[in-house]
């Protein structure tokens, strides 16, 4: 059984001058085991800055009505690779999957 990450562009906020230059990021997370999608899926919601100091006039500035989702991300690129969200996901769903044994359970008195 596989697990699947998607990161998802949620939502950006820009700077309220007029230039529309985006300073945070909403990034979706959603982690699957296609074994059980219904029961083992886990969502994380993040939020990244960016370095808005270029303003309009930056090197390699894109116009907000220009901008895909892929030119979004990859200005978080790095910050996305070193995320532990999809470590965290894959340990949540092994331990939905595969429970550990308690170190305690309560047992019926014995009379």
């Amino acid at each position: 059984m596989a697990i699947t990450h998607t990161e998802t562009v949620t939502d950006l906020t820009v700077l309220n001058d007029g230039t529309d230059v985006v300073s945070i990021i909403n990034i979706t997370t959603v982690s699957v085991d296609d074994s059980d999608p219904s029961n083992l899926t886990r969502t994380f919601y993040d939020i990244y800055r960016v370095d808005t100091s270029g303003g309009a006039s930056a090197s390699g500035f894109v116009a907000y009505d220009s901008l895909t989702e892929d030119v979004v991300k990859g200005w978080i690129s790095a910050e996305l690779a070193a995320s532990p969200r999809k470590a965290a996901a894959v340990a949540w769903i092994e331990n939905e999957k595969n429970p550990p044994t308690p170190p305690e359970v309560s047992k019926a008195l014995p009379w």
